[in-house]
């Protein structure tokens, strides 16, 4: 065949040659091709893409190589692609839905697999539709889900079935296995014998291992040009910031990067972080690097694609595995080792690390001459335990003897275990040669390690019968600690009785702190439903999820305990770390990328998908397969049909009026989140304050405004502009589009006209994310401007009417921990109540427990993040997030309410946009001698000095 020079799709491997057309100027004209081509050549680019032939047959269609004389039979691969080739340009239906028997069958299979649709279901769902079809269209559609699952699983990347010893001794993989019938380690047969009444039938296996090869995997991503650009993206990431965004501004990779410059010096190589949840692989085969020839269909060239292991996410238990460490015992720790200072409880009967951490401090540290709060008698001079290298490491384990593992084990400690070391095995991972060069090896796993700290604080502060802090803890007291008022005592009628500690709540504060609990609310998706795990009879919380340790951990608890616990007791819970934590975020980079919340909802998935629980690795796999497929044929469907790629954000609509986005006022990002909405009539002061305040934030409108305060601020004092434009700016400005004083952009006849007296009221609106700003206020209503213009064109501005709270007596700042207060007794009185969407930031408010002196009236301010952006210091990134949710990126919303129960609020930003008077007009209200907050505060009067433009 012309252009057909090497036979990949008979077995022939590609040539490393790479043809000058693969070039990546030709990238643009190749994606220009995507974009605007039908589904039928979406389609056929996908097969291309999945069986990755040379790039000049991908320029060939199905029909010119069909054509050709073909002498030899195509082997199994070779038909597979012939198949789906001609299944893409088969029509299906008619001409005009523009569908292809490919397209159609990947649609239906992926709805199957996104709505959990079962294989009956799914059978029904075809009898119907091909009810639809003419008799000869009838005959090209597969008629069950097996015969549609059959027809495109070449698509699929597949699996391996290795035979495996019933006591996970042994894998019967290779030649050397295949005429075993019984392991070699324990004697278990390999197959379970048949009875003398089912003689004539295959002996059934035992047990076998259902393997998912990673290479042909990562291959996928390179071979397919809807994700070959995104596998380098780690390159834009290095930014010179302050704040870490991606483990490839770590100190870990940008080690690694230097110990192996040959690795690094390709970007398309791969980074892998190998994540298990206490799984326990039965055995692994390794290389120095794992390589292989890939076709990267986005630069249009073949290379050689290696992978290396940067580190493991696991659970606790899961990092002893993984490690060969055991995490149990008194030398659990995997950074301190033998050098830890924990110590065995006489009483209590469990292992303490109290007092363990004063090593970390500075030398001239208070807490090392403290003898009262920790260890009695005790003063600590000791450096920190030195954290090992991955050379001495490797050191350690070279001794270690080999183990056997299997079900049941067999004791095999080795000597010295937990007086010496706490060596179980040695990992297999120290058999790549670059192990050791990895600063962080294991991770330790933040959502766990978050979700521990938590359970042992809330039960220690509540009391409740899982505190730590029990009659047991308490007869061990006296032999390590000097605090005599907690010891216990006896009565006089000689009962055994436990004394109050401060850090507890007694009954009152934990009932004031749970009907707290009862009624907080968040904005929508930011937290889950909390109240739920509130038992207002018993005075508990139960049933909290890792994310809801999370979030309390990191928001809740500076507003939870405050005024319920003493200062002495709030201030240091506010402020816990654990010593190691620190570490790996400084070395591994973000959080998101080291923990394990999305493979606890990827195995969550997963098990959802056990349809035969007599063969539960069967049905997960079978599943994987199918969703491996559909995904892949997701990527290529046009944007009217919806996927998990596509999927439009939370709270979205569409709006349906023309959006002029080269004028600034316009094109200011936001849009209400109903379909429908209300409508109401502005009153007089309404229409004008919404009037001056979209000219005086447009841009454009800049140049009138500077001819404005020349022509009218000739004679008038500093503050007189800001009245004078008050006064008369939207009329001068009128007269100046309108009357042809100007020529300019036609738009401007949309501002000179003026918005319709009748706006679009709704119940809310997505926003953008803004930097800090110190203007707080509550969202009353969000309304729609209509600009009509020529040839009826209509365009809109959205705005938030607002309260705003007093920037002097009604906000205030704790210095300590950085938490802004606003008091709702305190209002703004300004004939400025609006604010545009791209001036705002989400915040939410929530009261205070306790009702004393310092929290009475005042309210906590909690700014928040959308999920999607990331905090780059100076700007943000707008991102796919791949890393904690398994819902699609989503906008942030913002809903207005009439009370303060919504806690859906604004926070004013106006970075580079014009406000007038804002603050001049409410100057007359402000108490002028408004005295400064005291214990850690600061009364927030950053509203001061010119007027016209907000910090």
């Amino acid at each position: 065949m012309d252009a057909y020079s090497v036979w990949w799709a008979h077995g022939e491997t590609l040539s490393n040659n790479v043809d000058p057309w693969f070039a990546a100027s030709d990238v643009a004209s190749s994606s220009n091709i995507e974009e605007h081509g039908n589904a039928e050549d979406d389609f056929h680019h996908m097969v291309y893409d999945a069986f990755c032939p040379s790039e000049n047959d991908r320029h060939r269609n199905e029909t010119e190589i069909a054509s050709e004389n073909v002498e030899d039979v195509p082997n199994n691969n070779a038909q597979s692609f012939y198949d789906l080739l001609c299944a893409s340009t088969i029509p299906l239906g008619p001409a005009s839905n523009n569908q292809t028997l490919l397209s159609w069958l990947s649609y239906m299979l992926h709805t199957k697999a996104k709505n959990h649709i079962s294989g009956v279901g799914y059978n029904e769902i075809i009898h119907g539709c091909r009810e639809l079809l003419s008799l000869e269209d009838q005959q090209k559609v597969p008629s069950n889900f097996y015969e549609a699952k059959k027809f495109m699983k070449s698509l699929g990347l597949g699996y391996v079935k290795i035979d495996a010893c019933v006591n996970n001794y042994f894998l019967y993989y290779g030649d050397e296995a295949k005429s075993l019938t019984a392991c070699p380690v324990c004697g278990e047969l390999r197959y379970k014998r048949r009875n003398s009444a089912q003689t004539g039938k295959k002996d059934r296996l035992r047990n076998s291992l259902w393997y998912l090869p990673i290479i042909p995997r990562l291959q996928r991503l390179y071979m397919s040009r809807k994700t070959a650009e995104h596998m380098t993206w780690h390159l834009k990431c290095r930014v010179d910031s302050e704040i870490l965004i991606h483990p490839a501004q770590s100190n870990a990779w940008k080690h690694f990067d230097a110990v192996h410059p040959s690795f690094a010096a390709d970007p398309r190589n791969v980074w892998i972080g190998l994540a298990t949840d206490g799984f326990n692989p039965w055995g692994h085969s390794s290389r120095s690097y794992s390589w292989v020839e890939t076709f990267n269909s986005f630069r249009k060239q073949n290379f050689t694609m290696r992978a290396m292991l940067m580190w493991t996410i696991t659970d606790f238990p899961g990092y002893g595995m993984v490690s060969g460490w055991s995490t149990h015992g008194r030398l659990s720790c995997p950074y301190c080792m033998e050098m830890t200072r924990a110590f065995y409880l006489q009483n209590g009967h469990k292992i303490s690390f109290f007092d363990c951490h004063r090593q970390f401090l500075p030398a001239s540290h208070s807490y090392r001459m403290d003898t009262t709060h920790f260890l009695k008698g005790r003063f600590e001079f000791g450096p920190a335990p030195p954290r090992l290298d991955g050379h001495s490491v490797r050191l350690q384990v070279a001794t270690l003897p080999d183990v056997l593992f299997g079900n049941p084990s067999v004791n095999q400690t080795i000597f010295g275990f937990g007086e010496t070391h706490n060596w179980v095995k040695r990992s297999i991972f120290w058999e790549l040669p670059y192990w050791e060069d990895n600063l962080i090896r294991h991770n330790l796993d933040v959502m766990h390690c978050e979700k521990n700290f938590f359970d042992n604080i809330i039960h220690t502060v509540m009391d409740d019968s899982s505190s730590k802090d029990n009659v047991k803890s308490r007869m061990d007291l006296p032999l390590y600690c000097d605090r005599e008022e907690l010891h216990l005592y006896y009565d006089c009628s000689g009962s055994l009785c436990k004394p109050n500690a401060s850090y507890a709540l007694n009954t009152d504060k934990k009932r004031c702190l749970c009907t707290w609990l009862k009624h907080v609310r968040f904005p929508d998706g930011f937290a889950s439903n909390i109240t739920r795990c509130v038992n207002l009879a018993e005075l508990r919380l139960v049933g909290l999820k890792s994310h809801d340790c999370h979030m309390f951990m990191q928001r809740l608890i500076p507003i939870a305990f405050r005024g319920l616990l003493p200062d002495s007791i709030w201030g240091p819970l506010t402020e816990h770390l654990a010593i190691h934590l620190p570490f790996e975020a400084r070395i591994g980079g973000p959080v998101q990328f080291r923990w394990m919340y999305p493979f606890e909802r990827q195995i969550h998935k997963l098990k959802q998908t056990i349809g035969n629980k007599n063969h539960v690795e069967a049905s997960i796999v079978e599943a994987y397969i199918l969703n491996e497929i559909t995904n892949f044929c997701s990527r290529y469907f046009g944007a009217d049909i919806e996927t998990s790629w596509s999927k439009p954000p939370r709270n979205f609509a569409a709006v349906p009026l023309y959006r002029n986005t080269e004028f600034s006022i316009f094109a200011c990002p936001g849009h209400p989140m109903d379909s429908h909405s209300q409508t109401r009539c502005l009153t007089t002061q309404e229409m004008k304050a919404a009037e001056l305040y979209v000219l005086l934030n447009c841009r454009e409108v800049d140049a009138f405004l500077s001819i404005f305060d020349r022509e009218v601020g000739v004679y008038m004092t500093p503050s007189d502009p800001y009245k004078a434009r008050n006064r008369s700016f939207v009329t001068w400005f009128k007269d100046r589009v309108l009357n042809g004083h100007h020529e300019g952009n036609g738009v401007l006849q949309y501002l000179a006209l003026g918005p319709s007296w009748t706006v679009n009221v709704y119940r809310g609106t997505t926003i953008s994310d803004n930097a800090e700003t110190d203007y707080y206020g509550i969202l009353n209503e969000v309304i729609e401007l209509l600009y009509y213009g020529p040839h009826a064109q209509i365009q809109t501005i959205v705005l938030f009417n607002c309260d705003w709270f007093d920037t002097r007596r009604g906000t205030r700042i704790n210095q300590v921990y950085d938490i802004v207060e606003v008091n709702l007794q305190y209002r703004l009185s300004t004939s400025e109540p609006f604010c545009l969407v791209c001036q705002s930031t989400q915040v939410y408010y929530t009261s205070y427990p306790s009702n004393n002196q310092a929290t009475n009236g005042w309210f906590a301010a909690c700014k928040i993040r959308a999920r999607h952006l990331i905090d780059t210091g100076s700007t943000s990134l707008d991102i796919e997030e791949i890393f904690q949710d398994e819902e699609p990126p989503s906008t942030q919303s913002l809903e207005h309410s009439s009370n303060l129960a919504s806690t859906e609020c604004v926070d004013l930003h106006a970075e580079g946009a014009t406000m007038v008077d804002l603050n001049g007009n409410a100057n007359d209200d402000v108490d002028e001698n408004a005295s400064e907050g005291n214990d850690g505060y600061e009364t927030r009067s950053d509203a001061g000095g010119d007027s016209s433009e907000t910090e």
